[in-house]
């Protein structure tokens, strides 16, 4: 059994939910444009979404076991290593199942890593890759919260911006599963996070 994570950015674009995780963000402000700082949106943001989607996506991000948060940079510099701040928040009384966890960059970064807080043991399973990042984490304990750091390397001959997706679904399966599995499977199902940093040189 899964679910896949919704997702309402709020600061980003018009409410898009696919039904499982709230996931939400924002770009750090214009004067520290190089750090990842900054909290993302909550729901008590104002959308620009027409009033019935503002209206189901609300009902869809209320019952969804699972917020994803993520903060990024407005800026980037080629040829540098940008970091993107991920958490995920347990809105049940309950334990999850086990949580599924994708970042990608479809261009312009030439390796893409997932990294936990120094001292830290989630017990991840993570995949390294060039352009994207697959994770198989354990279930949240209620009131708990995962923080992960999804850091890309920007190609040197980068240009334009650099688009960042942040998904995922919260599912019933073993932590062995191999996750490039898992995003084969329903991978065209996720409701991704969107961010976009300007890249200079």
């Amino acid at each position: 059994m899964r679910t896949p994570i919704g997702k309402p950015t709020l600061l980003l674009a018009v409410p898009l939910v696919a039904g499982a995780l709230v996931a939400s963000g924002a770009p750090a402000s214009a004067s520290s444009a190089g750090s990842s700082a900054v909290t993302a949106s909550t729901a008590s943001t104002t959308s620009t979404a027409s009033a019935a989607s503002a209206a189901g996506a609300s009902a869809k991000a209320a019952s969804a076991p699972v917020r994803i948060q993520v903060s990024y940079p407005y800026s980037v510099r080629r040829g540098r290593v940008v970091s993107f701040k991920v958490t995920l928040v347990n809105k049940l009384k309950t334990k999850t199942d086990e949580i599924f966890l994708a970042v990608k960059f479809p261009k312009n970064v030439t390796k893409t890593r997932i990294y936990v807080p120094h001292g830290t043991n989630y017990h991840e399973q993570c995949t390294r890759e060039r352009t994207r990042a697959l994770c198989v984490l354990p279930g949240l304990k209620k009131g708990k919260s995962y923080t992960f750091y999804a850091k890309a390397q920007v190609s040197g001959s980068a240009s334009g911006k650099l688009y960042g997706y942040f998904g995922g679904a919260v599912i019933d399966t073993s932590l062995n599963t191999d996750p490039k599995e898992l995003f084969s499977e329903f991978g065209d199902s996720i409701g991704w996070v969107k961010t976009k940093s300007s890249i200079t040189r």
